[in-house]
């Protein structure tokens, strides 16, 4: 065989070893996002509501209980310092005016009824000053209403239900020696009604409600008299985050979630700590899943989630 023939032979053999060029592979798929990803008019027929996550700080909180004191005692403490206030008023102005009346040449009233006016006015006052004392006794020395201008003006806020007056208890130590400077009272129950009042006192030791005291002077609240409640005592410095609306919340095993809207058609179920109530909703600290801004499902996330755990329910809906 000649030169020319091994060439051409050699040339075939090396073209079938070889095979064809090797074709580029396909580029691989790109990830899919993770979350659920439906289409628009999956979306619209589930009825997927969203609120913003809006921006929110959180202290650190002492907890303690409360009850909303009855109007009755109230009263009953009012009107016997009224009562005394009136009393010492009249006494003293009666002796004023005998001592008036008792001095010159021509003295209208003798020095017996000027010591005896004086005397009652004297036992008059003594009178005001017990039932005052017992007015710190009850409500602490401290109470927004020990001139007659500010009394008048609480006790007709209490009266017409304006305003009502909470008697809170701390554990002891839980809060030092400082008196809170905002206090927030809760209704019991799940996501409770809250309002919050700087207006605090130290309120007397009671051996019916261990702890430290406080009273508490709360307006435009609709809590009942003797009704029980919880308050909170913010405290260290705060947290930065967002707040997450009640109404997003889904459960399942003993966690809490939300579904983010991540993208136009992806939803994101997210866990988050409901150990920190704010407002209508829940604190999420800044790192936790959740950014401000991102959209919560407020409205379906049920749905979703059944759609999630069960993508057959697509097949039969």
């Amino acid at each position: 065989m000649s030169f020319r023939h091994w060439a051409g032979f050699a040339a075939l053999f090396l073209l079938v070893a070889c095979g064809k060029p090797t074709a580029e592979k396909p580029a691989e798929k790109e990830a899919e996002a993770p979350g659920l990803t439906l289409k628009a008019e999956e979306i619209r027929g589930l009825g997927i509501a969203t609120a913003t996550a809006e921006p929110a700080s959180w202290r650190q909180q002492i907890s303690g209980y409360g009850v909303v004191t009855a109007l009755d005692a109230i009263a009953v403490n009012d009107a016997e310092v009224m009562t005394a206030r009136a009393a010492a008023a009249q006494s003293q102005a009666a002796a004023a005016r005998a001592q008036s009346l008792s001095t010159g040449e021509e003295a209208a009233v003798s020095r017996e009824v000027v010591e005896t006016a004086q005397s009652k006015a004297a036992a008059d006052q003594a009178a005001l000053m017990l039932a005052q004392r017992k007015t710190d006794a009850a409500f602490g020395r401290s109470a927004p209403w020990h001139d007659a201008a500010s009394r008048q003006a609480v006790m007709a806020r209490l009266a017409s239900g304006r305003s009502v007056l909470v008697r809170v208890t701390f554990p002891l130590g839980a809060l030092g020696n400082a008196i809170p400077g905002t206090l927030q009272i809760a209704r019991l129950g799940a996501n409770p009604k809250r309002w919050t009042t700087s207006t605090i006192w130290e309120a007397p030791a009671d051996n019916s409600f261990p702890g430290r005291g406080f009273y508490a002077l709360l307006d435009g609240s609709d809590l009942a008299q003797n009704e029980h409640v919880t308050a909170t005592v913010p405290v260290g410095g705060a947290q930065a985050g967002v707040t997450v609306p009640a109404a997003a919340l889904i459960y399942g095993d003993n966690e809490a979630w939300v579904y983010v809207r991540t993208q136009p058609e992806t939803f994101l179920k997210t866990k988050i700590d409901i150990g920190k109530p704010l407002g209508d909703g829940y604190f999420v600290a800044d790192g936790a899943g959740i950014r401000a801004g991102q959209k919560i499902v407020t409205s379906g996330a049920g749905l979703l989630l059944a759609r999630e755990t069960n993508p057959s329910t697509e097949a039969e809906e």
